[in-house]
């Protein structure tokens, strides 16, 4: 079906604006196409005043702020859900049961999209970095050509998802972020990507459709991850990555291990594609890191400040402590929203990094304090708020040492997205 048609007229609930506001680019889209929209989001209304007015003028049918009432999503024929929101909410069970179409706005564009090459970029973490590094590869190369599309799907942006279905065509490249939340719906729709660039170990469901002439692009490491889990049987044809493959003429050899990995990545991905070697270099040559991903902020008092408030999950902050770790004279700032997620291997290292750690408020926070607190040789301290935070740190911290914001879970409390609690740290180190 035309998605003109699909949404003409009809009733949709959109439920949050997303964690970096993507969902607002998708809801004037719906409604240039004469969709009924509604937008419901849990936080409050200070999140989002500052968009209600254009909306309105666009002809949002109505917004609610604060807690969602079930019984008020039954008057829809479909609930469009952004990332930030989990399918299991139990606001969301009676829509289920009555069985309305609940859909998350990347899964519905590939329904609705035109047959197109998937690239899909997944795991615990480098996912942006590498993102954007076969994104700005993949965007000069396709300059020579005159009728090739470039789409890039990726919730930490701000370019929604549902209005590249305006532009996009048969035989167009559709680049994605794909966030461990969703692959259990990708997975639904049996949808593989044509080429699966993996930059960690993580599930590897989605890789069950991927047929003879698909790709797996991915170090040593998450390759034999693959192979030694007999439930995966992948028919791709596999291609191994190391630092060690990027030219030494580039002069990554003074790059962070990690920094090397994620170029190795979008190299081998962009060869695929046919992108010159000149266009691959000149990308990662200039290629500065996005912010809040192991961001290098100044030096204080001798001190080194780095900003990692894109971490969610305990695997992207062990990351960090791994590739910026000199010495155990680091500390780090962690601590947010409960996530469900297993952190027994990040408090089982943390000692092996660190010395300190500085424990920010939030829902996770209270139930890992007490584990952290009894880690033999740690010193560990609870603070009110992320500026607080970074004074304690600059006092507990010896010179030639690292501060690390990594909060490893998600934003919480005046923090109404990873993007803003970073530009808070950076703040607060800049004032120091």
């Amino acid at each position: 079906m035309n998605y003109k048609d699909y949404f003409k007229d009809k009733k949709i609930a959109v439920i949050g604006i997303g964690p970096h506001g993507e969902m607002i680019a998708d809801i004037k889209f719906l409604l240039r196409n004469k969709a009924k929209v509604s937008l419901f989001d849990t936080h409050s209304e200070e999140r989002i005043k500052n968009y209600i007015m254009d909306l309105s003028i666009g002809g949002l049918h109505r917004f609610s702020f604060g807690k969602i009432i079930d019984i008020d999503l039954l008057e829809f024929d479909q609930i469009i859900l952004s990332t930030e929101v989990s399918y299991r909410s139990t606001f969301l069970k009676k829509a289920i049961d009555a069985g309305i179409k609940i859909e998350y706005a990347d899964i519905l564009f590939f329904k609705l999209a035109p047959p197109v090459t998937f690239v899909g970029v997944m795991g615990m973490y480098g996912k942006s970095t590498v993102v954007h590094l076969i994104y700005r590869m993949l965007k000069k190369a396709f300059l020579e050509y005159d009728d090739q599309g470039l789409f890039l799907l990726d919730s930490s942006s701000t370019g929604g998802a549902l209005t590249h279905l305006k532009k996009i065509k048969k035989g167009d490249v559709v680049l994605a972020r794909i966030p461990e939340s969703l692959i259990e719906y990708y997975y639904g729709i049996r949808m593989s990507p044509h080429v699966a660039v993996l930059t960690s170990v993580t599930s590897f469901k989605m890789l069950e459709f991927q047929t003879y002439n698909n790709f797996i692009v991915a170090t040593d490491e998450v390759i034999d991850s693959i192979k030694s889990r007999s439930s995966i049987i992948s028919k791709a044809k596999i291609l191994r990555t190391r630092a060690s493959s990027i030219p030494k003429e580039w002069g990554m050899e003074k790059k962070a291990l990690h920094d090397q990995e994620n170029a190795s990545l979008a190299l081998q991905t962009s060869e695929l594609f046919k992108v010159s070697k000149e266009i691959s270099m000149e990308v990662i040559q200039t290629f500065l890191g996005l912010r809040g991903h192991i961001e290098y902020i100044k030096k204080v008092a001798n001190v080194d400040y780095y900003n990692d408030a894109s971490s969610v999950s305990p695997a992207s902050t062990l990351a960090a402590l791994r590739a910026i770790y000199k010495d155990k004279n680091t500390t780090l700032i962690f601590g947010g929203a409960y996530t469900g997620q297993d952190y027994d291997l990040l408090i089982k290292n943390l000692s092996q990094y660190v010395s300190t750690v500085i424990l920010l408020p939030g829902s996770g926070t209270i139930g890992l304090r007490k584990h952290i607190e009894e880690i033999e040789g740690l010193e560990v301290y609870q603070v009110l708020n992320l500026e607080d935070a970074v004074l304690k740190a600059k006092d507990s911290t010896k010179k030639e040492g690292i501060v690390l914001f990594s909060p490893g879970f998600d934003a919480v409390g005046v923090d109404v997205s990873r993007k803003e609690r970073g530009e808070r740290f950076v703040r607060a180190v800049r004032e120091l």
